[in-house]
């Protein structure tokens, strides 16, 4: 039987928290799902998961080493029931998490993507803060040009959708979640849950300031490439914005890492 929803996560190599990745995924109180792992790293973790979870809905998928866009691209072409949910493999989800995005999109024909807000946790899995976005449509629709404000890892989306709207790009090393979200945008309606229905970890691998310029530059280029070929508009706030992205590569990383996780995290 086509089970309703795919889950999937993609890794290359296994993180130390991918058992409680998958272990909250298969403890779901939502059951008609396949959960989909692609794995461009050591086959032999692939075989380490099948040994230690014995479940039926496991399905694997070893393939030689892609960039991350690729491999959530092939998640989604690979799923295959009619909603697709993403979690990565460092987070986790909150027991009802599918049983609410399922209800949601059941009850919104329009609707082609559903995330929620996170709930911050640390390696320890502490909770150490939440982090909320804009929920409405036309909130998030006034935002996404300015900011990321759908989390790749609390999305649950109508398959269709996404490979109407093009699917994840190979076109940025991290930003293609954005990339989609802003093409989606276009065609469909999105929507956030306002309850945190998924434990995002911040971790020393999670957070490295060594990266940030290349994920400024990526968000700059994400947000001309919306301007130039989706349909965005520019306005005295978008410019602003793409301004203060470039102003930011000229500080310390370090500096703009703080900048960052003092407004990406709110007081638990």
């Amino acid at each position: 039987m086509t089970p309703r929803l795919t889950v999937f996560t993609t890794f290359y190599d296994a993180t130390a928290y991918v058992d409680q990745t998958i272990a909250s995924v298969l403890g779901q109180t939502f059951a008609d799902f396949e959960y989909l792992i692609i794995n461009d790293g050591d086959p032999a973790e692939s075989e380490r998961i099948r040994r230690k979870f014995s479940d039926d809905r496991i399905r694997i998928v070893d393939q030689p080493h892609d960039s991350l866009a690729r491999k959530r691209d092939r998640g989604l072409r690979e799923a295959r029931g009619e909603y697709v949910g993403m979690i990565d493999a460092d987070d986790v989800c909150e027991p009802a998490r599918f049983e609410e995005q399922v209800r949601f999109l059941d009850a919104h024909p329009d609707h082609a993507v559903v995330g929620s807000a996170l709930r911050l946790i640390d390696e320890h899995s502490r909770t150490i803060g939440t982090r909320p976005y804009p929920r409405e449509h036309e909130e998030i629709a006034r935002t996404l040009l300015r900011w990321n404000c759908i989390a790749q890892p609390a999305v649950t989306a109508r398959r269709d959708a996404l490979l109407l709207a093009g699917g994840y790009r190979d076109i940025s090393r991290w930003t293609e979640d954005y990339d989609l979200w802003l093409r989606v945008a276009r065609i469909a309606r999105l929507h956030n849950l306002g309850e945190a229905l998924v434990a995002y970890r911040i971790h020393s691998q999670s957070n490295k300031s060594s990266i940030l310029k290349s994920v400024l530059r990526d968000t700059i280029a994400t947000k001309l490439r919306a301007l130039r070929e989706y349909g965005y508009r520019w306005t005295p706030a978008v410019a602003l914005n793409i301004a203060a992205h470039g102003a930011l590569m000229l500080l310390p990383p370090r500096l703009v890492l703080a900048l960052f996780m003092r407004r990406f995290i709110a007081p638990a």
